[in-house]
């Protein structure tokens, strides 16, 4: 968060700073103090989630564009004359900046079974291996990661915002896609360029299982919102009768004493028992439909 802030002091001296603390319990506030004096600090008492409190932060917002940024992210550099000139384009749409770690930040769209796959197989990769989405080769259907975003402020809000549903993923993706609906550009630029901890700004016990459930849980959101209750109900099945398959090979993996296999049996387990336990409890603020999905394939 620190080196956050005293990026964005250094990188856009006279802009406007507003942070939305998601109910943080440790010195995150006293940090904002100390580091920018100038900020506006909004609290909100409890985790609403990336896209609420960036729709909050923009509301509260006064000027007339707002760049969204990840705690774990920073701006490394700045080319004000290119930027101004941006600025002044209408329509906006979403803008990315150039990350320094990839030369792309657009990603294209992945078919469902490229989705079912990195929901179920892939979660069996070792944890020091990142997933990497689809990089953007020139087709159409683009979406840009929430990390580092740039848009015009009265148009992010005329359409919506951050669809509230969403709690930590696929809320980038959802944005995208209404973008691309409404007409509106979906684009890049190195006018600022910026480095981003992918994973850094969530809050993950040891095996990462809550980060995977709730990518989860907002995959088949994001598919009831977009292709429909069959199409959510398919994913949900399929994907959880995957999973619920994986996890039982790697308990007899790790009876038989094969390296890794326990850490991942109980990482499969840890996931599973997240979504079970949402699907059953009361709270559905955040991805209301999928808990409401895998509540009704009981």
């Amino acid at each position: 968060m620190h080196n956050c802030l005293v990026s964005v002091r250094d990188a856009f001296p006279e802009a406007e700073l507003v942070v939305v603390d998601n109910g943080s319990h440790d010195e995150t506030v006293r940090t904002i103090r100390a580091a920018t004096p100038v900020a506006r600090i909004i609290e909100t008492g409890e985790n609403i989630g990336y896209g609420r409190a960036c729709n909050t932060g923009a509301e509260a917002a006064r000027g007339t564009h707002v760049l969204f940024m990840n705690p774990d992210s920073v701006v490394a550099y700045v080319d004000r004359g290119r930027l101004k000139g941006l600025l002044a384009g209408e329509p906006f749409g979403l803008v990315a900046p150039t990350l320094e770690e990839e030369q792309e930040p657009r990603r294209i769209e992945n078919t469902w079974p490229a989705e079912y796959f990195a929901h179920t197989f892939q979660t069996l990769r070792p944890m020091e291996w990142r997933r990497r989405s689809r990089r953007y080769n020139g087709g159409r259907e683009t979406w840009v990661s929430g990390a580092i975003l740039l848009v015009a402020r009265e148009e992010f809000l005329g359409i919506g915002g951050f669809d509230p549903r969403f709690f930590l993923y696929y809320e980038d993706r959802d944005l995208s896609r209404r973008y691309r609906n409404g007409g509106l550009p979906i684009r890049t630029t190195d006018a600022v360029r910026g480095r981003h901890k992918a994973g850094g700004s969530s809050t993950a016990n040891g095996f990462r299982a809550a980060p995977m459930a709730w990518s989860l849980l907002g995959w088949i959101q994001y598919v009831l919102i977009h292709d429909g209750e069959s199409q959510a109900r398919h994913a949900a099945r399929t994907t959880l009768v995957t999973l619920r398959a994986l996890r039982l090979g790697m308990h007899l993996l790790a009876a038989m004493r094969w390296p890794r296999a326990r850490r991942k049996a109980q990482q499969l387990d840890e996931v599973l028992n997240f979504v079970t336990e949402r699907a059953s409890g009361g709270d559905t603020r955040f991805c209301p439909d999928a808990l409401r999905v895998i509540r009704n394939l009981a």
